[in-house]
Formats: C-alpha cells, structure tokens, sequence
C-alpha cells in the first residue's frame, strides 16, 4: 500500500469505526421486540442481489407487454441495468479479495459466520449506487424512492454490524460509478 494511502486510512479508521459504533445496534436492541431490529434485519436485506434480479425478471415480463418499439427500448434500459449490476457485484468481490477487511462484528453475518468474511466495499452498497442511477428508469416517477431506500440499506447493514459506514459509502461511490458508465452507454447507442 502507498504511504498517501496508508495515511489516508490511519486518519480514516478511528472515524470510521467511531461512527460505525455509533450507529450500529446494541446488545440491547438486538431482539425481535426491538422496532429497530426488525426495521434494520428488512433493510439489511433489500439489497440482496436475489431479490433484484426477482425485480428484473418482473420488468422484462412486463416490457414484453407494451407496443413492440417501447419494448425494444425497455429491453435495451433493462440489459443496460442488469450489465451495470453484474459488473458492479463481480468489482465488489474483486475489491473484497484485494483488501480483505474483516466486517465490524467479526465475521458475523445476520445469524452466523456468513462465505464472505469480508466487507470493503459493501456490496449491498455497490447496489444501492447502481440503483441510484437506474431507479427513474426502471420505475418512471417512482426515482425519489430510491435515495430512502438507500438509506435504509445502508443504516441497516451498519446498524446489524455487518458493515462499517466507510464500506457502504464506498460501495456506493463503487455501484453509482458503474451504474452512470452503463447508462452512458446505453443512452449513446439510443
């Protein structure tokens, strides 16, 4: 690692790890009784990458439903997303392999030791980005939705302990990067 980087993440670290603490749940509220756990343990699951790929496959369905020309054009937006999503989960594993920073709850994924041991950048995160970029797209008028539910996800994945903030921020700086590149593409070839 260069030293400018190693800097970097000795300034960063203790500000990462404060806010993390800060948010994540504690002992206490870590119980189905708890309303921030359940709105947490949802949150922390809506960006599984199984539940938008169910999205997707709904889209399609419903593309192939409209006039022939509209859906040649919703097709294309669709493959457009879908690539933008591949890409963005295969970059987070890339990355996860590379820095190998374990998660703030030692392994721990929502119930137990969870295959990915590693949480830079959040991939979760990484979806949110794409989102972002997408959601208007997708679901005309329904964008403005797509910030708060990133903002769900995000607290969600911190607030379970399975992330700290710099992973999720990273993860949407990553997904949103990928996301505008693809849509980029996808508008030029309009």
């Amino acid at each position: 690692m260069s030293s400018f980087l190693s800097s970097l993440v000795a300034v960063l670290a203790p500000i990462d790890d404060s806010l993390t603490k800060a948010i994540a749940l504690d002992g206490a509220q870590r119980s189905w009784r708890n309303p921030l756990f359940g709105l947490a343990n949802v949150g922390a699951h809506l960006g599984d990458s199984l539940l938008w790929v169910a999205v997707t496959g709904l889209l399609w369905w419903q593309a192939g439903k409209q006039p022939a020309d509209e859906t040649k054009t919703r097709k294309r937006t669709l493959v457009g997303w879908m690539g933008a999503f591949v890409v963005s989960v295969l970059t987070t594993l890339v990355f996860k392999q590379i820095v190998r920073r374990p998660r703030p709850g030692a392994g721990q994924f929502l119930y137990g030791p969870g295959a990915d041991q590693h949480s830079f950048p959040s991939g979760h995160g990484a979806r949110v980005g794409v989102i972002l970029v997408w959601a208007e797209a997708l679901l005309p008028g329904m964008g403005w939705l797509a910030p708060l539910v990133g903002v769900w996800i995000g607290w969600a994945r911190v607030a379970m302990g399975i992330h700290y903030v710099g992973d999720v921020l990273a993860g949407v700086f990553l997904g949103w990067s990928v996301g505008k590149v693809a849509k980029n593409m996808v508008e030029r070839k309009r």
